[in-house]
């Protein structure tokens, strides 16, 4: 998408932690070690070499040239089961979701599941989204690989899944998502469309993924959403991770933001599409460099 006049810089995003608050909410802690949760169930962490997870901060990100309302209206979709999270994302206008790095594929080369944490505006903790998938087809099929991902909410609680089911030598791709068992919306990829059209239960007016023409050349990605006549209702941000994370790992932060008024339901849709960005795009990046021999390989065939 084409800056517009007046429109700021994606680097004005502001991530840093902000001075920590007497009522700030502290990472809610493991009951058995002590621990926050995300470092006892390896998501991320600091001394096993998985990727430092943001702090929680005591004011919300600063996302640039947000949308502030849902310019159109969309309804008719499914009623969701009440929930904790559900409540969450209703009230937060932004995520950010972090890939954590794994130290194994980085000096091994051996894919193993994907994992992310998906942080509310306030950067703190709210899901835990594990890839589950079979070891061959890590290994060898590589980002065409179907997968399953399991959603957890800070409790270890399963509240969300999705599931990729590629047909076999086809070029259409797609991912349905579940809350609670129950169906609310599916993400598709038709032959020769670059872009994605996300779908809620329930509700006729889809909304389109844009893809940025040269999705896979690194650095920063943005992904506009847009409703099917154009409007713009929010954006998927791809981080440029830096040069060294770039050569060793495919890991990854996004920014998903929308309006705080958008439907719930696509909020959640808009968080599992980034597993299919992150597939489609970004995953396999590197994978020549892990076939060949892990990171040494990697920094003799980059300079």
């Amino acid at each position: 998408m084409n800056k517009q006049p007046g429109q700021q810089p994606l680097r004005s995003l502001s991530l840093t932690s902000a001075a920590k608050s007497p009522e700030e909410v502290e990472p809610e802690q493991d009951s058995k070690k002590g621990e926050p949760r995300a470092k006892a169930a390896g998501f991320g962490g600091g001394g096993g070499g998985g990727k430092r997870l943001p702090e929680a901060r005591s004011t919300p990100m600063v996302i640039p040239n947000q949308v502030a309302a849902m310019p159109v209206q969309m309804t008719g979709f499914v009623q969701l089961v009440a929930n904790n999270i559900l409540s969450a994302i209703a009230h937060t206008n932004s995520v950010m979701v972090v890939q954590c790095i794994k130290p194994l594929e980085i000096f091994t080369g051996f894919e193993t599941p994907n994992r992310y944490v998906v942080h509310d505006m306030y950067c703190r903790p709210l899901l835990y989204c594990m890839e589950r998938s079979n070891i061959f087809a890590r290994q060898y099929e590589g980002n065409d690989r179907n997968f399953g991902m399991q959603i957890m909410d800070t409790h270890g609680a399963q509240v969300m899944t999705c599931f990729r089911g590629r047909p076999c030598c086809s070029t259409d791709d797609f991912l349905s998502t579940q809350f609670l068992d129950q169906q609310i919306g599916m993400m598709k990829k038709e032959c020769c469309n670059p872009n994605f059209e996300l779908v809620g239960s329930g509700c006729n007016q889809p909304l389109l993924i844009q893809s940025p023409g040269c999705a896979g050349c690194g650095g920063t990605q943005k992904f506009p959403v847009m409703t099917f006549n154009g409007v713009l209702v929010g954006e998927i941000v791809r981080l440029y991770p830096g040069f060294m994370q770039e050569m060793f790992t495919d890991a990854d932060t996004y920014i998903v933001h929308f309006p705080m008024d958008m439907p719930p339901i696509l909020k959640l849709l808009l968080v599992t599409s980034v597993f299919l960005i992150d597939f489609t795009y970004f995953e396999d990046r590197n994978q020549d460099q892990h076939r060949n021999g892990g990171m040494h390989s990697g920094m003799h065939s980059s300079f």
